[in-house]
């Protein structure tokens, strides 16, 4: 059995642009009537060149807006070898999503992906969620959606990226062997709908997925984990709350260690649970 990871995202998705930026509010009106359909061809997109390759069996991570049980992705379009990962509401449960795969999946490619927070030329950058959230680092790697999924996969050849080409920063940092795969750029003025990018993603996972034994995995060493976090302006961290974890906390910046990067990732949920206006 050969076993593809997809994480999705939605800001990078095809057709979805700063004019229609509704519709990547999940749950809304416009979300329904437009926005899942884009997301939706890109995913399938992926999935069917995936299928004509020979894998049979894909795990989909559906993080955006995660904590809404809604998918946004139209399950019922996607052809019975796709299976969801099983996480409440779709939270971000790295170890729990990470428990759920093969030990050695084929490969992993991240779709519907937007640029960290602060890139130039950039749909809907931000990082997690910006603002509160200014930057994320792991080991001292810029990181911010991709990043969290890919190294929650380290151990897993990362084989492309199709988003917002401003995306294509964090994922090349990432490997620098992946297929990208721009499905729209600002700094150019493409803005093509998801009918036309659907065999430009079709294509380019052909290719990713032929050139596979060439992908790498995330480097990842045994030993301690550094995280910092740090805000934009107008929110700042709980100093005075208790930890329970190895690190620091101050106004605006916060760190910590751990002795892997699931638990490492784990532990940016309780930090986050810290942040308030100031």
């Amino acid at each position: 059995m050969k076993q593809l990871i997809i994480a999705a995202d939605m800001e990078g998705a095809s057709g979805i642009f700063e004019e229609n930026r509704s519709w990547n509010w999940n749950g809304q009106d416009e979300w329904r009537e437009h926005g899942r359909a884009c997301i939706t061809s890109d995913v399938l997109a992926v999935v069917n060149a995936a299928a004509d390759f020979g894998i049979d069996d894909i795990l989909l991570y559906d993080g955006h807006f995660a904590g809404n049980p809604e998918f946004n992705v139209i399950l019922e379009k996607l052809p019975p070898i796709v299976r969801v990962f099983d996480v409440p509401n779709r939270c971000f449960d790295w170890r729990r999503i990470r428990g759920q795969a093969e030990q050695k999946p084929f490969g992993i490619i991240t779709v519907g992906q937007h640029a960290r927070f602060g890139e130039e030329n950039a749909y809907f950058d931000h990082t997690i969620q910006s603002p509160p959230i200014k930057n994320l680092f792991w080991n001292g790697k810029h990181i911010a959606e991709i990043g969290s999924a890919v190294l929650s996969f380290h151990n897993v050849p990362y084989l492309a990226n199709i988003g917002c080409a401003a995306s294509m920063g964090e994922a090349l940092e990432l490997s620098d062997k992946i297929i990208p795969i721009p499905v729209k750029d600002m700094a150019k003025g493409w803005t093509p709908s998801p009918r036309e990018t659907y065999p430009l993603i079709y294509n380019g996972v052909t290719k990713a997925l032929q050139n596979a034994e060439n992908a790498t995995n995330i480097a990842v060493d045994d030993g301690t984990h550094h995280f910092s976090m740090e805000l934009c302006d107008g929110y700042v961290f709980d100093t005075t709350a208790n930890i329970s974890w190895k690190g620091t906390v101050a106004k605006t910046k916060a760190e910590w260690e751990a002795p892997s990067v699931e638990i490492g990732l784990e532990l940016f949920n309780y930090v986050r649970g810290l942040l308030q206006e100031e």
